[in-house]
């Protein structure tokens, strides 16, 4: 049983990372005009990583928290329970995050090839 709940995990978590990757990507990709102006005004690289990767740890964060308090709110409601300790719920934030840092780095490859020169209106 502790198997099937392990690789039922590491299907979630990998799904989680496309999604989250996904999302991140299309949402930078929305931006690229904006990311390239904020390069015409002299924004480094590294400005421009830590807004993509500080808004994929938001999207994260808040997702995680959803999630806890969601669970928290329909644990009454169904027949059997499953016991989720501090530890657990820990180690989990953990994961979300550093899934949330894997998701963040096609948005980042992406956003740090934009040229200047795309900051053109259109």
């Amino acid at each position: 049983m502790q198997r099937q709940l392990g690789m039922f995990m590491v299907i979630l978590i990998t799904v989680s990372t496309v999604i989250i990757a996904l999302l991140i990507h299309t949402l930078t990709m929305d931006k690229l005009r904006s990311i390239a102006t904020l390069k015409l005004v002299g924004a480094s690289d590294r400005t421009i990583i830590g807004l993509i990767v500080q808004e994929a740890l938001m999207i994260g964060v808040t997702g995680f928290w959803l999630g806890v308090a969601f669970t928290a709110a329909m644990a009454s409601h169904f027949p059997r329970r499953v016991l989720i300790l501090p530890r657990d719920v820990g180690l989990l934030f953990g994961v979300v995050l550093v899934v949330c840092l894997l998701a963040s780095v096609l948005a980042v490859r992406a956003a740090v090839k934009v040229e200047p020169s795309q900051a053109r209106a259109g």
